[in-house]
């Protein structure tokens, strides 16, 4: 019995730990860059597909649509691709409008 739940067991704990990991400059980057396209969508008053979303570099990115353009700030500082995991960025990074 123990050795048919070890591997399971084992399945589980790589699972929770991976999702552990900071994402990666490529990663970060696309997920701000989402965060990104909603905001400019909201912000614009413009469609989702319309915007146009430029990375500066991991803090800052550009946006553009619907005749309008601005400049978005990851905030608060800590929130990078060397320690942010995917579900932080969804929940804890901030977008601030310059």
């Amino acid at each position: 019995m123990i050795q048919k739940l070890n591997p399971f067991v084992l399945t589980i704990l790589l699972l929770i730990h991976c999702g552990s990991f900071p994402v990666g400059e490529k990663r970060f980057n696309e997920l701000v860059t989402n965060k990104v396209k909603m905001r400019a969508s909201n912000d614009f008053d413009c469609p989702v597909g319309d915007v146009k979303v430029n990375v500066i570099d991991n803090k800052n990115f550009g946006a553009s649509g619907c005749k309008q353009r601005a400049t978005y700030t990851v905030y608060p500082a800590d929130c990078s691709p060397t320690s942010t995991h995917e579900a932080g960025i969804e929940n804890y990074c901030q977008l601030i409008r310059n």
